[in-house]
């Protein structure tokens, strides 16, 4: 019969815990950029909670895995900023600015420049 020692020298070694990858500063910066777009995602679905949590999540998910996607969601996102900025700026515009006076014909201003004259 063998002994434990025969066995223990017959077993392959031990396997060593599998070195943790070392990402590169781009990676780590990509996943703060996916983390950000996601929560301003999940808020601006204007459904807190589960969905927004889910829609977050899916964004992240997208961001990380795809580069495609993380353009598309990115970009997305990006041109709604834009867009909602631009609204805003145009009610703040609209508001600012008095209504427009009543237009001037040309034959109406011509007359009333030859009336002055004469």
């Amino acid at each position: 019969m063998r002994t434990k020692k025969q066995i223990a020298a017959e077993a392959p070694p031990a396997a060593k815990p599998a070195k943790a990858k070392d990402h590169g500063l781009l990676r780590k910066a990509a996943g703060i950029g996916a983390t950000v777009i996601a929560a301003r995602v999940a808020a601006e679905t204007g459904k807190k909670g589960v969905i927004g949590l889910i829609a977050g999540m899916g964004a992240k998910q997208l961001i990380r895995r795809h580069p495609v996607g993380a353009m598309v969601v990115t970009g997305a996102y990006l041109a709604g900023r834009l867009y909602e900025a631009k609204r805003e700026l145009d009610q703040r515009k609209a508001k600012a600015l008095p209504a427009p006076a009543k237009p001037i014909l040309i034959a109406e201003a011509r007359a009333r420049k030859q009336g002055g004259q004469g």
